[in-house]
């Protein structure tokens, strides 16, 4: 199976990052024979839109399965083929569902209403890190041009057009989508636990982040991780 490990980066504050984290997720991909892929060029704003992009990487390039994973995300050494398509379970949608603590709900209503669906949603997934396979590309489809919303950023989106799709859905266990409010819910320790600790959310300051990354690299370094 032809599958590919994505990321996304855009401009010099963000190269900065992607530095840092780049061969951790490049080592990821080569352990796991697949091949990585670099966007580095937008072509939607917001730029988060660009995640949609993965449905041309698997029906235009030919890729049966991509794991996307954001560019302000440490892969660990040890971090398994969380999507290996040869395990049961990793058919469909995979990806972290934040909604068990973080009430999007009513947004993704609201939301759906104004572009007259109607939606019961069951869960919020977060798309800092996922796998999709090429059947599932209807869960990428993009807004109405001219009327891209921004709650959350290309997220929310996602998740209603999940809902509208009825695609099929396994949920990704915290460890490999390790955010801030991850570790303090499920009370994991960031070095020791997390297979993929992501920084979402701290881009207002890109100092911090960087000092952050730095940090967190070195300390999972001295755990041969």
């Amino acid at each position: 199976m032809k599958r590919a490990v994505v990321t996304m980066a855009f401009g010099t504050e963000w190269d900065k990052v992607l530095a840092l984290t780049q061969p951790r997720i490049e080592d990821f991909a080569k352990r796991n024979e697949m091949d990585f892929i670099l966007i580095n060029r937008s072509v939607m704003d917001p730029k988060d839109y660009n995640k949609s992009l993965l449905a041309n990487i698997l029906v235009g390039r030919g890729y049966e399965q991509c794991i996307y994973i954001d560019c302000d995300c440490l892969v660990a050494k040890d971090c398994d083929d969380f999507a290996n398509p040869k395990e049961e379970g990793n058919d469909g949608f995979i990806a972290f569902d934040e909604g068990d603590f973080l009430d999007r709900k009513e947004g993704m209503k609201k939301l759906a209403a104004q572009y007259g669906g109607t939606i019961t949603p069951t869960y919020y997934f977060n798309f800092g890190v996922f796998a999709i396979r090429r059947k599932h590309v209807g869960l990428l489809s993009l807004p109405p041009l001219g009327t891209v919303p921004n709650h959350f950023g290309m997220q929310t989106w996602a998740n209603i057009q999940a809902h509208l799709w009825d695609i099929p859905l396994s949920g990704l266990d915290p460890a490999y989508n390790c955010m801030t409010s991850v570790e303090d819910q499920y009370g994991l320790d960031r070095h020791k636990d997390a297979y993929i600790i992501h920084y979402a959310g701290q881009s207002n300051d890109m100092i911090q982040l960087l000092t952050s990354i730095q940090y967190d690299d070195a300390k999972l370094k001295e755990l041969g991780r």
